[in-house]
């Protein structure tokens, strides 16, 4: 799928995380404690580094962007657009829950449980699906060129 420029970085880490989605899945399956302890050891350490970081930039930036939209109430805007604002609103608050729940998960296998390693894959799976099937295309859509470049700028912030 061609992505917009501003949203290029975000979407290619999307990828990396179907990745390990797919990776998390297949090794739960697998049930080997062994994999499953090493594949949890490897997220626990790049988790604050690299999926922490993405969904900070995602929220600092897209789920701020829309919620401001949002609230503003700008009574210039036509109505499919209103509606489009408030089903990204909704999109938003969704993906902030999953964000937390895949925090809750990364302590979960800080702590030593790794229990939830197909949970997590799933979840990361599916979260990852929603951001690029349904978010970004509403994003590419409602956002201003300004808009779309601060999500750039904040993405670049993060990662110098």
């Amino acid at each position: 799928m061609k992505r917009i420029e501003q949203l290029q970085p975000l979407s290619k880490e999307h990828h990396l995380s179907l990745v390990l989605a797919q990776k998390a899945i297949k090794v739960s399956a697998g049930g080997k404690e062994d994999a499953i302890a090493r594949l949890c050891q490897e997220i626990v350490n790049e988790y604050p580094d690299v999926w922490q970081v993405h969904f900070q930039i995602e929220e600092e930036s897209i789920f701020q962007l829309i919620n401001h939209r949002a609230k503003s109430g700008n009574n210039n805007v036509q109505q499919k657009e209103r509606e489009q604002e408030s089903e990204a609103v909704q999109l938003c608050q969704q993906l902030q829950q999953e964000h937390l729940t895949m925090n809750g998960y990364y302590q979960q296998m800080k702590s030593g449980d790794y229990t939830i390693l197909g949970e997590f894959g799933e979840l990361l799976k599916q979260h990852t699906r929603t951001e690029e099937r349904l978010l970004f295309p509403m994003l590419d859509e409602i956002l201003n060129p300004e808009e779309l470049d601060s999500v750039y700028q904040t993405s670049l912030k993060y990662r110098l």
